[in-house]
């Protein structure tokens, strides 16, 4: 490694592919294939950020939640949508989520990260139970101790707010200037860290545009191999 830097990731969508689990629980609920997969898988980010809100209140039960957010994102797109496959689609969802794993790409970089001795760590929005399985579930644990993951339920704030990262800084000792937070969500994320005064990887799978106005991530990653080059070079 050239120089000193420490990685703080994001769970949902960096470490793992959100979207195959997620499609296969929506048709396997509808019997039938998707129109549209990304409209569907974007809507729905848009839905579960709402309702995130809502149960990270206590305004709704984590469950009632996420049936919602299935509902809404239905009705969003136009298609006929029951109670009953809302739920058949949620617990077909929480099947696949027991089956996560790490990609061998992503294994290999946080091996070589590891063996470095790059500071690392975990932020992730979410309750803090499911959270903690999921990253059991996805062997993260590997690499991570539960000491090295903040999980917003567990602390009482949540991604974009910096209090996070400075919690982060504080218990695993990283300095702003030299941190790297590598995540989906443009606002959560990056623009999170951004006002923390990190350095940022946007993980754009979906190869969505930069929206007018927005600061610049430092770097940018459409695919795993891209993040690891990325990684390898700066650190």
């Amino acid at each position: 490694m050239k120089k000193e830097i420490s990685l703080v990731f994001d769970i949902d969508d960096t470490l793992y592919s959100q979207m195959e689990p997620l499609l296969t629980a929506c048709e396997f609920s509808l019997g039938h294939k998707l129109p549209d997969p990304e409209l569907f898988y974007q809507i729905f980010g848009k839905r579960s950020a709402e309702m995130f809100l809502f149960s990270e209140s206590g305004q709704v039960s984590i469950h009632e939640s996420r049936i919602y957010r299935i509902e809404n994102t239905m009705k969003d797109l136009g298609i006929p949508f029951t109670r009953e496959q809302a739920e058949i689609f949620q617990a077909r969802y929480k099947e696949n989520q027991s089956h996560l794993h790490v990609s061998e790409v992503l294994s290999q970089m946080l091996d070589e990260c590891e063996a470095a001795g790059v500071k690392m760590g975990v932020i992730t929005n979410g309750p803090f139970a499911h959270q903690v399985q999921k990253f059991h579930t996805l062997g993260l644990d590997k690499w991570f101790t539960e000491e090295r993951l903040l999980v917003s339920a567990g602390v009482g704030v949540a991604k974009p707010d910096v209090r996070i990262f400075r919690m982060a800084e504080e218990k695993w000792g990283m300095k702003p200037e030299c941190t790297y937070m590598i995540g989906d969500s443009l606002e959560n994320d990056i623009a999170g860290a951004k006002k923390a005064g990190w350095k940022t990887i946007w993980m754009n799978h979906h190869r969505y545009p930069l929206p007018q106005g927005m600061e610049a991530p430092d770097h940018i990653a459409y695919t795993e191999e891209e993040l690891r080059n990325i990684v390898s070079e700066r650190a």
